[in-house]
């Protein structure tokens, strides 16, 4: 009868724990150039539900829909008939505090939205958010992944995408600092070595927080 008692209270406790298992929201950020998209895609390949703030914005911002039509609104002068210049609205905002504030209140309610919509339709999710912790988003996550790399990775990074060095040094300290991201991260992922290295890692933190979940 006792032995019938503690089975039942280990099995209890274990269902227990593979429902919370199961119902995890993940995030995952990064410093520029740090790779946290690499991860995500890696991820993904592994058959777990995902979702990209980037890959969103690039969506939002593409012709007739609703980002591209409220940006093409404010600004005019970044689009040659109806395509959008990226790199000439990169460079607007980048050098005015006031432009980028306009851009980021036309892009960022609409990106959080659809997060937040992905995160309440999908128990178990992780999602890529590059201001995770800029904007104080991490409170919708159970768990928050931090990837980084040492700065001169992440410069040739942010070299082969067609930035310069001074460019590329600009944007890394335009962000908030390493530091202060480790100290608010659950996880830290250090992505310096190999592609190899850097899945071992991945799996490592990703199978704490899934366990035994079916994909």
């Amino acid at each position: 009868m006792r032995q019938r008692y503690y089975q039942n209270q280990n099995r209890w406790k274990r269902n227990l724990l593979l429902s919370i298992m199961s119902e995890r929201k993940i995030a995952i950020s990064g410093t520029i150039g740090s790779g946290k998209s690499t991860v995500l895609n890696y991820l993904k390949t592994k058959g777990y539900k995902v979702f990209s703030c980037d890959e969103y914005n690039a969506f939002l911002l593409k012709e007739g829909n609703e980002g591209y039509l409220k940006v093409r609104e404010t600004f005019p002068e970044v689009f040659n008939n109806n395509e959008l210049d990226k790199k000439k609205l990169s460079s607007i905002i980048f050098n005015s505090e006031t432009q980028k504030n306009k851009l980021e209140n036309i892009m960022h309610p609409l990106i959080i939205k659809e997060m937040l919509r992905q995160i309440q339709e999908n128990d178990f999710i992780i999602c890529e958010v590059p201001l995770l912790f800029e904007q104080n988003l991490e409170k919708y996550f159970d768990v928050s992944i931090l990837v980084v790399c040492d700065e001169q990775a992440a410069i040739e990074r942010l070299r082969n995408r067609g930035f310069n060095e001074s460019q590329a040094k600009e944007r890394i300290r335009n962000q908030l600092s390493v530091s202060e991201k480790k100290q608010r991260a659950d996880e830290i992922i250090y992505n310096n070595k190999s592609l190899e290295d850097l899945y071992l890692q991945v799996d490592k933190v990703i199978n704490k927080y899934a366990g035994q979940r079916s994909i």
